[in-house]
């Protein structure tokens, strides 16, 4: 019988952060691992829930959870108890949690140690650890056997914050579909259809309007870059709450409209809106730690320029696939100039994106190195 791995995701949405989850899990099952999902319900009967998306994958759901991280008593004393029967009934020999809160209820569930099972906890935020209290209880050996991270920076910073043994903690890097990112060409007038032209250069930034995104130096990098090269355009992919305010009335305010183009939100034809750009930019993270934006532009063979912050130099290799940079304005405006100005070296870093993509960044690779990790644990 295949050893059982039991995964918890205290949520129902189906998000950047929990849809690699579910495709983890269906890697793990094809590897012949039998992995399972317990997560909350829908709330609703739509199909782009996480319990429907993943069904859809192959992958067995337990969906019987509230995950409830507001003050409910009875709700969640009735997870734990369902946690901890369901890991038993199931003979569960390891448990996998990939946030704070299934993580919590999975602690109480399986008590202090020896556990009946160990929990390892995978960390999608990508966070630069400080080693606060509260991280050495969540992260410490009380709550978690084994910790994963995004980027081999991460791995240090949290031995050396946390103060965690370095054969409990483990880089295991995000997944793109190389194949379904592939390089394409953009289809004809979709430039046309933005205001954009041919001849331009398009940057593409694809990322949530939010504050700590640092537009600001994003437009403050424009004003440069306007008058240094018009062709250059910087196309900005997302929404948010706050786009008025951060984006647009500042953008007509330093009269940038005709450098910094806010496409919106786009789900159909998100992959032919990718296509247009010849290059991609990233700042800031987002919620999805392993900026599955930023891989996805990559494997379409689009060299990135990136800040020097989270996971970001480990997706791109200064120099041999695109630029990273400390994100000044002035940094910022010198390498998006020297990205457009070259489409020699852009093909040269596309290229070489690609191939990192399909040779470290895939989903197989990821379930192979977690597989090996769970292997480990079993073994000891």
């Amino acid at each position: 019988m295949a050893f059982a791995v039991l995964h918890c995701y205290a949520d129902y949405k189906w998000t950047g952060p929990s849809e690699p989850v579910a495709a983890l899990c269906r890697e793990l099952c094809r590897l012949g691992w039998r992995a399972e999902l317990a997560c909350a319900r829908g709330r609703d009967n739509h199909e782009r829930t996480l319990p429907a998306q993943a069904r859809a994958l192959g992958v067995a759901v337990h969906d019987e959870f509230q995950f409830d991280s507001r003050s409910n008593l009875i709700g969640n004393a009735r997870d734990v108890k369902r946690l901890s029967h369901l890991v038993e009934a199931g003979e569960f020999r390891i448990v996998h949690v990939h946030g704070t809160w299934d993580h919590m209820l999975a602690a109480f569930a399986l008590g202090r140690r020896p556990r009946p099972a160990p929990i390892i906890r995978s960390d999608h935020r990508g966070s630069m650890r400080r080693g606060s209290r509260l991280e050495r209880l969540e992260f410490g050996p009380r709550m978690t056997d084994h910790l994963i991270v995004l980027a081999d920076c991460l791995r240090v910073r949290a031995v050396d914050k946390i103060g965690l043994a370095p054969e409990t903690v483990t880089t295991v890097r995000g997944a793109v579909d190389a194949q379904g990112f592939g390089p394409v060409e953009p289809p004809p007038g979709i430039r046309q259809r933005f205001g954009l032209s041919n001849q331009d250069v398009v940057i593409g930034v694809v990322s949530r309007v939010q504050r700590h995104r640092r537009f600001e130096v994003l437009l403050e990098a424009a004003r440069h870059i306007r008058l240094a090269d018009p062709r250059v355009k910087i196309a900005v992919l997302g929404r948010g709450t706050n786009k008025q305010m951060i984006l647009d009335e500042p953008l007509n305010r330093l009269g940038l409209q005709e450098t910094v183009y806010p496409l919106g939100y786009h789900v159909e034809g998100y992959r032919e809106v990718l296509a247009m750009f010849d290059a991609g930019l990233m700042l800031v993270p987002g919620s999805d730690g392993s900026c599955r934006a930023a891989l996805q532009m990559a494997a379409m063979g689009k060299p990135l320029v990136v800040a020097d912050r989270g996971v970001l130099p480990d997706i791109v290799r200064d120099g041999e696939t695109g630029l990273v940079v400390r994100d000044t304005p002035a940094n910022l405006a010198d390498a998006i100039l020297e990205m457009a100005q070259s489409p020699q070296r852009r093909r040269q870093w596309g290229g070489a994106a690609r191939e990192r993509m399909l040779q470290h960044f895939t989903p197989e690779r990821q379930a192979q190195v977690v597989a090996a990790l769970y292997q480990k644990m079993l073994d000891t």
